[in-house]
C-alpha cells in the first residue's frame, strides 16, 4: 500500500492546486497548465469494483484507509472523476474510441471491457508533449480555447505560430497576455527535446525614418501605417466607443489595436496587403479629414466614409508607387469600382467586429451601415485576359530561345514560373509557395503532381508537365542544386539565383542569406514574368516583322494583348485551353481550385464564344449571293 500512498499524495497536491485555483478572468492568471494526475495500481483495482457494482463501503474497507484523501474527499466523486479523466485522455489519443465511450463518457455503465481500454489506451498520461497532440492536452481549458479560435489546435501549430511571429506570437489572441505567453514559452522550452528546438527571433530591420505626426485638416501629411503618429486627442485612448470592460489585448490607443489585428494575418500576406490598405485608409480619412480617432467613429461617420470612398478628394489619390516613398498615397488615380467600395465595408466591418469582440471598442458601428450597391457581373472572371492556343505556343517557343544562352538564368527561371501558371493553372502566391517536397511523380500517368494550398487555406493536387519539370531542373541547376537529389527537401520550387542589393532583399533574405532557402515573395514572382514578357514580346514583335504582312492583324492584336499580360492571365489560359481540348469539366474544378462549378464554367463560355467568332470570320469569306 505503500505505492497507493504515494499516488494519493500526488492526487491530493492535485486537488490542492485546482481549490487554490485564481478566477479565470483575472488579467495575468498564470496557471494555464492542466495538472497531469497520477493514479495507481490501487486506484484502477478500486475502479474496477465500482464498475462491477459493489457497494462503495466495501471498496473503503478492501482498498484504502480512513484517513486517506479519496476517502476522505468522497470516493464515488474521487472515481467518478478518475473515470471522467479517462475516457477524455483515452479519446484525445485514439478519436476513434469516441463512439465506443459515448454511453460511458455520459454517465452509463463501463463495462470490464471498457475499462480495460480506458486503463490500457490512458492509464498513465504520457511524460513528455508530442507535437501532434491537441493543445487540450496540456492546457486548461479557456486557455486551449482562446488557442483554438486563432487556428492553433496542436502544440506543433502553436510552435509554429511563435516562430512565425517572434516574442509578439500572443498579443493579437485573446486571453493570452505577456505573462502568460511568458508561461507557454517556458513550458515549450522545457520539452524541447519531443517538441523541437524553440528559437525566438526578435524581428531586426532597419528603423524608419521619422514618423510624421498627423493632424485633422493637414492632408499633405499623408504616409502608411508604420510612418506616422497621431496626436493624444486623436489616437483614440479616450475614444468614446471605448469599451468599458476588461480588453482581451494590451492595446492601449487606436494605432496599437490595428497593429494586433493585423498582426492575425503574418501568414497570409495577401490577406494582410488587403486588410492593411482598408485599414490605413480609414485610419488617415478620419484622422485628417473627420478629425476623429477609428475608436470614436459612428454610424454617421461610417456612412459619409463611404460616400468619400465613391470619389476620394484628389490628396488622397496618386499612382501607385513604393509605400515609404514621398509619393505615396491611399488610393489611385482611378476611381474605386463598386465592388472595390463593397470590399472596402466588409474589411471594416469584419475588423471592427474583432475590436469589439476582444472587448477594445464597444460596439460595431458598421453594422448598421447598408453595403454598396453592385451590380453582379454575369462573367466575373477576365477570361478575356487568356492567351490563345497559337499565341500560347509562341510564348512558350519564345522562351526556349531566349533560355539556350549559358548566361540566361533569368529566364530560365521566369520559364519555370510560366510553364507553371500556364500549364497547371496556379495562382501567383501558389506558385511563389511551392516547394520541392510537395512534386511528386505521378502514380498512374506520365505527369508530375504538385500539392499546393491555395485559397482558403484548402490543399490540392495539380498535374505539372513533363516540360515544366525539365524547365525547374534547368533553373534549379543554375541555383547549384540538383532538382532530383533534393526531392524531399523544403526548399521553393522557384528561388532568386543572384539578390539585388536593396534593402529589401537583403530583410527578406539576410545579409548574405541563400536566396535559394527563401524563395521569390508574389510581388518579386510579379515583376520577374513581367520583365520576361517584355523580352518576350519584343522578340516576337522583331520576327513578325520578318514577313511582308508585319504578321497580320492578329499578330498585331496578340502583341497588343501580350503587353497587357499579368502572371493570371496564364491560369485563366490553362482553364480556356483545357475546355477547349476536351477535358473534363470536374477535372479542371480541381486542378483550378474553383469552389464552384458555375465559376468554372464560365471557360465553357470562351469556347463557345471563340466558336461563334471564327464562324463570323468564315461567314464574312463568303459572298453575300453566292449560290450552291
Amino acid at each position: 500500500m505503500e505505492g497507493g500512498a504515494t499516488g494519493r499524495l500526488r492526487y491530493n497536491e492535485t486537488r490542492s492546486k485546482t481549490k487554490n485555483t485564481p478566477h479565470p478572468f483575472m488579467s495575468q492568471h498564470t496557471d494555464i497548465l492542466l495538472p497531469q494526475q497520477v493514479y495507481t495500481r490501487t486506484d484502477y483495482t478500486a475502479l474496477r469494483a465500482w464498475c462491477l457494482k459493489i457497494p462503495l463501503a466495501k471498496i473503503a474497507d478492501l482498498y484504502y484507509s480512513d484517513d486517506s484523501p479519496q476517502i476522505m474527499d468522497g470516493l464515488e466523486t474521487f472515481l467518478l472523476t478518475m473515470r471522467n479523466h479517462l475516457i477524455e485522455g483515452s479519446i484525445l489519443r485514439n478519436p476513434a474510441l469516441a463512439a465506443m465511450l459515448q454511453n460511458a463518457r455520459q454517465g452509463g455503465a463501463v463495462t470490464t471491457a471498457v475499462l480495460k481500454i480506458l486503463i490500457e489506451a490512458a492509464d498513465i498520461p504520457p511524460a513528455q508533449p508530442a507535437p501532434h497532440q491537441p493543445v487540450a492536452q496540456w492546457l486548461r481549458p479557456r486557455t486551449a480555447a482562446a488557442l483554438k479560435q486563432e487556428g492553433i489546435h496542436t502544440l506543433g501549430e502553436l510552435r509554429q505560430r511563435i516562430h512565425q511571429r517572434g516574442d509578439g506570437w500572443w498579443r493579437p489572441i485573446p486571453r493570452i497576455g505577456a505573462l502568460r505567453a511568458k508561461v507557454i514559452l517556458a513550458w515549450l522550452a522545457s520539452h524541447q527535446k519531443t517538441l523541437g528546438e524553440l528559437a525566438l527571433s526578435k524581428y531586426t530591420a532597419a528603423a524608419p525614418a521619422p514618423a510624421r505626426v498627423l493632424r485633422h485638416g493637414a492632408t499633405d501629411t499623408l504616409a502608411p501605417l508604420g510612418r506616422f503618429s497621431v496626436p493624444s486627442a486623436l489616437d483614440g485612448t479616450n475614444g468614446v466607443n471605448r469599451s468599458g470592460r476588461f480588453c482581451f489585448i494590451q492595446a492601449s490607443n487606436d494605432l496599437q489595436a490595428v497593429e494586433f489585428y493585423l498582426s492575425r494575418f503574418d501568414d497570409q500576406p495577401q490577406t494582410f496587403r488587403a486588410y492593411r490598405k482598408e485599414l490605413e485608409r480609414f485610419l488617415l480619412w478620419g484622422i485628417l479629414i473627420a478629425g476623429k480617432p477609428l475608436s470614436s467613429m459612428l454610424v454617421n461617420d461610417c456612412e459619409a466614409y463611404k460616400r468619400f470612398l465613391q470619389m476620394p478628394c484628389p490628396e488622397f489619390c496618386g499612382e501607385r508607387t513604393a509605400r515609404f516613398s514621398h509619393r505615396w498615397r491611399p488610393f489611385s488615380t482611378e476611381p474605386l469600382s463598386p465592388p472595390s467600395q463593397k470590399q472596402a465595408v466588409l474589411i471594416l466591418r469584419a475588423a471592427f467586429d474583432w475590436l469589439v469582440r476582444v472587448r477594445y471598442l464597444g460596439g460595431n458601428p458598421w453594422v448598421a451601415v447598408k453595403d454598396p450597391s453592385v451590380v453582379t457581373e454575369i462573367h466575373a472572371i477576365n477570361i478575356e485576359s487568356a492567351l490563345s492556343d497559337t499565341l500560347w505556343g509562341r510564348v512558350a517557343q519564345s522562351l526556349d530561345r531566349l533560355c539556350a544562352d549559358d548566361d540566361s538564368k533569368q529566364d530560365r527561371a521566369a520559364r519555370a514560373v510560366i510553364l507553371l501558371l500556364g500549364d497547371s493553372g496556379l495562382r501567383r502566391a501558389e506558385a511563389a509557395g511551392a516547394m520541392r517536397a510537395d512534386l511528386k511523380p505521378g502514380r498512374w500517368a506520365g505527369v508530375w503532381v504538385l500539392r499546393v494550398v491555395g485559397k482558403r487555406n484548402k490543399q490540392r493536387d495539380v498535374p505539372v508537365s513533363p516540360r515544366t519539370v525539365e524547365a525547374l531542373r534547368a533553373h534549379w541547376h543554375d541555383r547549384g542544386l540538383d532538382f532530383d537529389q533534393h526531392q524531399n527537401q523544403p526548399l521553393p520550387l522557384i528561388a532568386p539565383v543572384t539578390l539585388p542589393k536593396t534593402a529589401t532583399a537583403l530583410k527578406r533574405h539576410g545579409d548574405g542569406g541563400d536566396a535559394s532557402s527563401n524563395g521569390y515573395s508574389t510581388e518579386g514572382l510579379y515583376r520577374l514574368v513581367r520583365a520576361a514578357l517584355k523580352r518576350i514580346r519584343a522578340e516576337l514583335v522583331r520576327e513578325d516583322h520578318d514577313h511582308d504582312d508585319g504578321g497580320g492583324p492578329q499578330a498585331w492584336d496578340d502583341m497588343a494583348q501580350l503587353g497587357q499580360t499579368t502572371p493570371h492571365a496564364f491560369r485563366h489560359t490553362f482553364g480556356t485551353l483545357a475546355v477547349a481540348d476536351g477535358m473534363p469539366l470536374d477535372v479542371v474544378q480541381g486542378i483550378l481550385g474553383h469552389a464552384s462549378a458555375a465559376t468554372t464554367a464560365i471557360y465553357v463560355r470562351a469556347k463557345e464564344k471563340r466558336s461563334q467568332e471564327a464562324a463570323e470570320k468564315y461567314y464574312a469569306a463568303k459572298p453575300v449571293n453566292q449560290k450552291r
